[in-house]
């Protein structure tokens, strides 16, 4: 599922303050949205919205009502923060009005600008479709995943949990990148990455 425009008069409530979260802002105000409060370790007199610390957040009952959204770039950090939170609490996927998504998203994902998810494609929680990014027919990608800014996976690729896919990488049909794997920026993944592993270049080589 995923939000439209109007659909949340309410706002948001995005945990993360850096330029991450400033980009999920753009996506939201670009359906429309609002953000009624940045969450970071500390706060900040006069922004706005407003930049209000973990401690306010956690002891007031003034943001309840708002959806939350993880919008920390690191993959494994935000994972653990999503799923931290009861699925209620959550926001639903988001997605740029500049943005295609044929296929499926789940809870927490951010679909960014000019970014496509093609049909049959399924898309998991809390996951980064960056800025042009394409995910074609029939591929999956895990929780937690970052696929860069032009990044593309071709039909049927899989992306697991956690994995980043670097900018203008691409992954062939039907390869697998493991967990927690990571893909350089401009590689070509021709064969299967294992979890954990790091690979670059064309054809892309695990190098860690």
């Amino acid at each position: 599922m995923s939000d439209h425009p109007g659909a949340n008069p309410r706002g948001y409530v995005l945990l993360g303050a850096g330029g991450h979260a400033r980009s999920v802002s753009d996506v939201i105000a670009s359906r429309g949205g609002v953000v009624a409060a940045f969450v970071s370790r500390s706060a900040a007199e006069g922004a706005d919205p407003p930049i209000i610390d973990e401690a306010e957040f956690a002891g007031s009952s003034r943001f309840g009502a708002y959806p939350i959204v993880v919008a920390i770039g690191d993959n494994v950090t935000r994972l653990r923060l999503h799923r931290a939170f009861a699925p209620s609490r959550l926001a639903e996927a988001i997605v740029a009005l500049t943005a295609t998504v044929a296929g499926e998203l789940r809870v927490g994902t951010v679909v960014h600008h000019h970014a496509h998810v093609g049909p049959s494609a399924s898309v998991g929680e809390a996951v980064i479709v960056n800025t042009g990014a394409i995910i074609e027919h029939e591929a999956v990608v895990g929780d937690g995943a970052h696929i860069a800014p032009g990044a593309v996976l071709l039909g049927a690729a899989r992306v697991g949990e956690g994995a980043f896919i670097g900018s203008g990488a691409r992954v062939l049909p039907g390869v697998v990148v493991g967990a927690g794997a990571v893909v350089g920026a401009g590689a070509v993944v021709v064969k299967d990455i294992p979890a954990g592993a790091t690979a670059v270049g064309v054809p892309a080589r695990i190098v860690g």
